[in-house]
C-alpha cells in the first residue's frame, strides 16, 4: 500500500527543509520533495516566505510592508527584498504596501514562496480633481487648483467648512473671530481690491453658493478645491476675481446602504486671557496717578480714591475678577447622521446634523440643524436627473455679555443688588463710562435665526447618435429668510429711565441662477479634446422691514406688540440685481504630455453703467509633462515632472446695487392744513453712470514634481497680478451735496510665490511618518490712485486721509516712529515731562511735526506657513498641525489708555490692560507714564507674528476582525485639540484674528473634544 504523504514545512535557520512521512510517521528522508512552488499548506498554521520586487525595472524593494489582512500581524521586506511571516492557512491574505507604489493583495493558497511585483502608483496623477464645470485627471490640470484634505474634518471640531482651510492650502488665509456660528473671512492669494470685496466665489455642488460657510456642514463635504490663478477660476468670469472655492458634498459609493454616524462632545478655555489689574495693582496704580498728578499734594488714604460702588466693596473685602464675571462654562456638541447608497440607477445620499455650541462669553451661543439629500436617477441610458439639495437653520439668539465693559471692571466693581446675581447693578464701579457689562444679558430677550433652502436641479443628457456629446441644464434656486428680535424691557430705577425699547427686523433674499452647458469629449489615436460651452442667467433679490417701537405701558409681550408703543418707527429696503454669462473652453492635449486650455467669459452685470454692464475675461494656459519625455526615462530620481504657465482676466462686480443710478429720499412737510411727500436726491454716494468692471490680470508659473517613488512631492508656483480700474469708494468734499462716489479709479499688484511639500519621512512595518509643508509670501501694491499730481513735484499723489499710499501695500500702518520714553535729565519739549513718549524727527528739521509720519509697516503677513505631521501605528494615528505667519503689525490701542477717556482715565474708576507703566522708581523704556496725554495723537503697534499648535487630534481605529464580529465596517474614537498653544509678542486675544481694539475682545477658545465615528 502506497504510504499517506503528508507534507510539513519545517523552518530552520534561513532554510526550508521538506520531509515526506508515512502513515507511521517514519520520514522517507530518501524519496524525492516536490518543487516549493507546489507546496501544499495543510496546517493550520505554517509560514510564507517571498519577496517584493518593481513591476517595471525587476528591482527587489526593501522595506515593504507585508500585513495579514484583518489581524495586527505583519513584517517588512529586508535589504534584499525579502520577507517571512506567518499565516494562518490557505486562505489568509497578505497585504503589501509601500510609499510610491499602488497597494496589492494576495492570497496564500498553495504558495510557500511568493514573488510579488509592485507598480508604481499613479493614482496622485490619475487623480480626478473638480474644476470650473466638469472635473479633470490631475495629471491634466493646466491651471493652479489646490486641493485641501477633507478626510480631517470627520475628526476635527470644525463647525465652520472654512476651518479645514487655516493654513493647510499655500497661498490661503481664513480668519474667523472665535465665535460660534460665525461665518468667518478667507483670502486667496492676498488683496487685490482696496474698497469692493475680496471675498473668494464659493461654489457648492456647481452652484453660486449664497450665504455663510458656517452654513456647510462639513460632514456632508467629499472634496473641495481652490482654484487660484485666472486660467482656473476665469471660466466663473465675473465673480471669480478672488478666486474660487469649489465643494462637492458627498454621494453613494456602495450598493449596500452605508450608515454613518459622527458624533463629538468637548469643552472649550480661554487660550489667552488679557492680563487686567489685580486688586492690589489696581490700588496702587491709584496712588501712583494721585503722585504723579499732584506730587506736591500730602498722601490720601487709598480709599478714598474709590468711588463709593468700589469702597463698599473694599470695605467688605470683597473683589472680582473682571473676566471671570462675563464668562461661562463653554461646551461643544455634535451629531450627524448620514445614509448613502446606490444602485444600477439610482444614487442617494441623506444626512441631518445637529450642532450646538456655547461660546466663552456669558449669552454667547450657537445651534445649527442642516439637512441634505442628493438624489441622481439613470432615467434612461442617456438621460440622468437629479437634485442636490441643503436646509440650513442657525439660531444664534441671546444676548452676549458686553467685553468692553467686562475690560473695564475693576476689582472692587460691584455687579449686583442681590446674592441671586438677577438684579444688576447699572454702574457698578460707580462711573458712567462702565455698564453693567451683564446688565442687557440679564434683562433682554433677542431671537436671531436664519434659514437657507438651496438646490441644484439638473438634467444631462448623453447625446446617443454622437459619442462624447452631453448636454447639462442646472437650475439653482436659493431662499433665505432670517429674523433678528430684541426687546428691552421697562426699567425705571437706579437712576434710569427706559420705558421699553423694542425691534423686529425680517429679511427675504431669493436667488436663481440656470446654466445651459454643453460638453464634448474626443480621443483620436494621441490626441484628446474637451470643449465646453456656456449660457446662463442669474438673478438675486432682497428685501428687508424693520420696526421699533419707543415706550411701553406694559412690556408683557415683547416684540410681538410694537404697535402699542408710544413711538413707532417702520423703515422697508430692497435691492434686485441681474447677471448673464456666456462661456467657452478648450482643453487640448497631446499624448497627455502637452497640455493646452483656452477660456472665454463675457459676463453682464446689471449694477454697472448702462454703457458699461458688459466685460469679456479670457485666459490660456500651457502644460508639460516633462517626465514623459525620452531623456527622462532613464533617471531614477524623478517620477514626474510638470510645467505649467498661464495667463488670465476676470472681472469684480462686488459693489452694492445701484451705485451707477440717481437715488432719492423722501420726507413728509406740513404746509397749511395738508402734509405733503417731497423727494430730494440721497446724499449717501454721488451716482456714477460710468462705473464698469474692475478688471485682475494674472500671470502664473508652477512646476509640480514627485520624486523617488512618490516619497516627496509637491507643487511650486510664482504669480503676478495687476488689478485696474478698481472699485474704489471715495470721500468727496462737502459742496458736492454727496458724502461719497464709487468709481473705477486706481491700480495694485499682487506678487508671490507658493511651496507645497509633502513627503514621506518613514514607512516601517507598524510606524509611518508624513508630513505636508505649506509655505506662502505674498506682497500687494498700490500702483495708482487718482493720478493727480496736485502739488506739482512729479509724482503722483497719496491718500493720506485714507492711508493709500503709492508704492506701499494697501494696508499699512503710518503714525510718528517710536523712540523710546523720555526719562528724568532728558532735554525735552516745552509741555512735556518724564514718562511720556519721545518720537524720532524723521525730516531733521527740529520740530515734531506731521511730516515726520512714515509707513512703519504693514498689516496682512508677508510669510504664512503651515505644516501638517501624521503619524501612524497599527491602529493608532495621531497628526499635529501648526500653523505661522509673520511679517506683519497692527495697532494696538488698548496701550493708549491716555486717549480712550479724554486724557484721565487713570484716574478714574476704570480697568485695563496691564502692561505696566513708567514711574520714577520704576523707569520703563516701552510704556509711558499715567500722566502722558499723548499730544500727537499717535498709536501703538505690536507685531502680530505668531506659531501656533493648531490641531491635534489622536485616533485609533479598530480592527476589521472585531467590527465583522460587531457587524460594522468600521468604528474610530478620536480625541482632538485646538489652539492649544500659540507663541507670540501680541497682547490681544489673538494675533491672528487681530482683535485689538475696544470694540473687539472676543477672546480666542481652545478647545478639547472626543468623538467617534461609526459605519455600518
Amino acid at each position: 500500500m502506497n504510504p499517506t504523504l503528508l507534507f510539513a514545512t519545517l523552518v530552520v535557520g534561513s532554510s526550508m527543509v521538506l520531509s515526506t512521512a508515512n502513515a507511521t510517521g517514519v520520514p522517507f528522508l530518501d524519496q524525492p520533495s516536490p518543487p516549493l512552488e507546489t507546496l501544499i499548506l495543510q496546517q493550520d498554521a505554517a509560514t510564507v516566505r517571498g519577496t517584493v520586487r518593481d513591476a517595471d525595472s525587476g528591482e527587489l524593494i526593501p522595506g515593504v510592508n507585508v500585513r495579514l489582512k484583518n489581524t495586527s500581524k505583519g513584517t517588512i521586506t529586508d535589504i534584499d527584498g525579502k520577507f517571512e511571516i506567518d499565516v494562518e492557512g490557505p486562505e489568509s491574505v497578505l497585504v503589501f504596501s509601500f510609499i510610491g507604489y499602488v497597494s496589492q493583495e494576495a492570497t496564500v493558497g498553495n504558495q510557500g514562496i511568493m514573488d510579488i511585483s509592485l507598480h508604481s502608483d499613479l493614482e496622485s496623477l490619475e487623480e480626478v480633481v473638480v474644476v470650473g464645470y466638469g472635473t479633470q485627471v490631475k495629471r491634466n490640470v493646466t491651471g493652479s487648483v489646490s486641493s485641501v484634505e477633507v478626510d480631517q474634518l470627520e475628526t476635527q471640531p470644525n463647525t465652520n467648512i472654512g476651518q479645514a482651510l487655516r493654513g493647510r492650502v499655500a497661498g490661503v488665509q481664513f480668519t474667523d473671530n472665535g465665535r460660534p456660528g460665525q461665518g468667518g473671512s478667507v483670502l486667496v492669494r492676498g488683496q487685490r481690491s482696496i474698497t469692493a470685496s475680496n471675498d473668494p466665489l464659493i461654489i457648492l455642488d456647481g452652484a453660486f453658493f449664497n450665504g455663510e460657510l458656517s452654513d456647510i456642514n462639513p460632514s456632508d463635504v467629499a472634496s473641495m478645491e481652490v482654484l487660484k490663478d485666472a486660467s482656473a477660476s476665469a471660466i466663473y468670469g465675473s465673480r471669480a476675481a478672488n478666486g474660487v472655492i469649489l465643494i462637492t458634498s458627498k454621494k453613494g459609493t456602495s450598493e449596500k446602504p452605508l450608515i454613518r454616524i459622527n458624533s463629538y462632545a468637548g469643552v472649550s478655555d480661554w487660550s489667552y486671557k488679557m492680563p487686567l489689574y489685580s486688586p492690589d495693582e489696581y490700588l496702587q496704580r491709584r496712588l501712583d496717578f494721585r503722585f504723579q498728578n499732584q506730587p506736591n499734594d500730602p498722601t490720601v488714604p487709598v480709599r478714598e480714591l474709590l468711588s463709593a460702588e468700589e469702597r463698599e466693596m473694599y470695605d467688605a473685602g470683597r473683589t472680582v475678577d473682571p473676566w471671570d464675571e462675563i464668562s461661562q462654562n463653554a461646551s461643544q456638541k455634535s451629531i450627524n447622521l448620514s445614509v448613502s447608497g446606490q444602485s444600477d440607477k439610482t444614487n442617494y445620499f441623506i444626512s441631518g446634523s445637529y450642532v450646538d455650541e456655547e461660546g466663552l462669553i456669558y449669552g454667547d451661543r450657537a445651534s445649527r440643524i442642516s439637512m441634505r439629500l442628493n438624489l441622481t436617477n439613470q432615467i434612461t441610458n442617456w438621460l440622468k436627473i437629479g437634485a442636490n439639495t441643503q436646509y440650513v437653520q442657525r439660531d444664534l439668539s441671546g444676548v452676549e455679555a458686553s467685553e468692553l465693559n467686562g475690560y473695564w471692571l475693576t476689582p472692587y466693581a460691584k455687579m449686583y443688588y442681590d446674592d441671586a446675581k438677577t438684579d444688576p447693578v447699572p454702574y457698578p464701579t460707580g462711573d458712567n463710562l462702565v455698564n453693567n457689562p451683564m446688565f442687557n444679558s440679564l434683562l433682554m430677550d433677542n431671537e436671531q435665526i436664519s434659514n437657507n433652502l438651496m438646490a441644484n436641479l439638473f438634467a444631462i443628457i448623453d447625446v446617443p447618435f454622437l459619442e462624447g456629446l452631453s448636454y447639462r441644464f442646472n437650475y439653482n434656486p436659493n431662499i433665505r429668510w432670517s429674523n433678528d428680535y430684541s426687546f428691552q424691557p421697562i426699567y425705571q430705577r437706579n437712576g434710569i429711565n427706559n420705558p421699553g425699547t423694542g425691534r423686529k427686523y425680517n429679511q427675504n433674499r431669493k436667488n436663481w441662477q440656470f446654466e445651459n452647458i454643453v460638453t464634448y469629449t474626443k480621443e483620436i489615436n494621441d490626441h484628446g479634446f474637451d470643449v465646453t460651452l456656456l449660457y446662463g442667467r442669474n438673478h438675486a433679490f432682497r428685501e428687508g422691514t424693520f420696526a421699533e417701537g419707543r415706550g411701553f405701558v406694559n412690556d408683557a409681550n415683547g416684540w410681538h406688540n410694537l404697535e402699542i408703543a408710544e413711538t413707532q418707527l417702520i423703515e422697508t429696503e430692497g435691492a434686485q440685481q441681474d447677471g448673464v454669462s456666456s462661456m467657452a473652453r478648450l482643453n487640448y492635449r497631446f499624448k497627455n504630455r502637452y497640455m493646452i486650455t483656452l477660456t472665454a467669459r463675457r459676463d453682464g452685470a446689471s449694477v454697472f453703467g448702462e454703457d458699461k454692464k458688459f466685460g469679456t475675461f479670457p485666459s490660456v494656459a500651457l502644460g508639460w509633462v516633462m517626465s514623459d519625455e525620452a531623456f527622462m526615462m532613464n533617471q531614477k530620481t524623478i517620477d514626474m515632472l510638470k510645467l505649467r504657465l498661464s495667463y488670465g482676466e476676470v472681472g469684480n462686480q462686488a459693489v452694492s446695487a445701484y451705485r451707477s443710478l440717481d437715488r432719492s429720499n423722501s420726507f413728509q412737510y406740513v404746509f397749511g392744513s395738508e402734509t405733503y411727500t417731497a423727494l430730494f436726491p440721497n446724499p449717501d454716494y454721488m451716482p456714477n453712470p460710468s462705473l464698469g468692471w474692475e478688471t485682475t490680470a494674472s500671470f502664473n508659473a508652477a512646476v509640480d514634481f514627485e520624486l523617488w517613488k512618490g516619497r516627496l512631492s509637491g507643487t511650486a508656483e510664482f504669480y503676478d497680478m495687476t488689478t485696474t480700474d478698481l472699485l474704489l469708494a471715495r470721500s468727496l468734499p462737502a459742496m458736492t451735496g454727496f458724502w461719497s462716489t464709487t468709481a473705477n479709479l486706481g491700480q495694485t499688484s499682487n506678487t508671490g510665490f507658493e511651496l507645497t511639500l509633502t513627503g514621506g519621512i518613514i514607512q516601517k512595518k507598524d510606524f509611518s511618518w508624513s508630513s505636508t509643508l505649506t509655505f506662502s509670501t505674498n506682497k500687494n501694491r498700490i500702483d495708482h490712485l487718482y493720478y493727480a499730481d496736485a502739488d506739482g513735484d512729479g509724482q503722483e499723489d497719496d491718500d493720506l486721509g485714507n492711508r493709500w499710499f503709492i508704492g506701499q501695500p494697501i494696508g499699512v500702518t503710518y503714525d510718528y516712529a517710536f523712540d523710546g520714553i523720555y526719562q528724568e535729565g532728558d532735554e525735552m519739549p516745552d509741555g512735556y515731562q518724564a514718562g511720556w513718549v519721545r518720537v524720532k524727527d524723521l525730516n531733521s528739521d527740529g520740530q515734531i511735526s506731521p511730516d515726520d509720519r512714515t509707513v512703519l509697516g504693514q498689516t496682512a503677513p508677508k510669510y504664512r506657513m503651515g505644516l501638517n505631521n501624521q503619524f501612524n501605528y497599527k491602529n493608532w494615528s495621531l497628526s499635529v498641525f501648526i500653523n505661522a505667519m509673520t511679517g506683519w503689525e497692527a495697532q494696538f490701542n488698548l496701550l493708549d489708555v491716555s486717549t480712550q477717556t479724554g486724557n484721565s482715565y487713570p484716574g478714574r474708576s476704570v480697568n485695563f490692560l496691564n502692561a505696566g507703566y513708567w514711574t520714577p522708581e520704576n523707569q520703563s523704556s516701552e510704556r509711558p507714564g499715567l500722566t502722558y496725554t499723548n499730544p500727537l495723537g499717535r498709536g501703538y503697534y505690536l507685531s502680530r507674528d505668531f506659531v501656533r499648535i493648531q490641531d491635534a487630534t489622536l485616533a485609533y481605529s479598530f480592527p476589521e476582525a472585531m467590527l465583522e464580529k460587531w457587524r460594522m465596517s468600521g468604528l474610530k474614537v478620536y480625541v482632538s485639540g485646538r489652539n492649544l498653544a500659540t507663541f507670540t509678542d501680541w497682547l490681544g486675544p489673538d494675533p491672528e484674528s487681530g482683535n485689538n481694539t475696544i470694540t473687539n475682545l472676543y477672546p480666542t477658545p481652545r478647545t478639547i473634544i472626543a468623538g467617534l465615528n461609526i459605519s455600518f
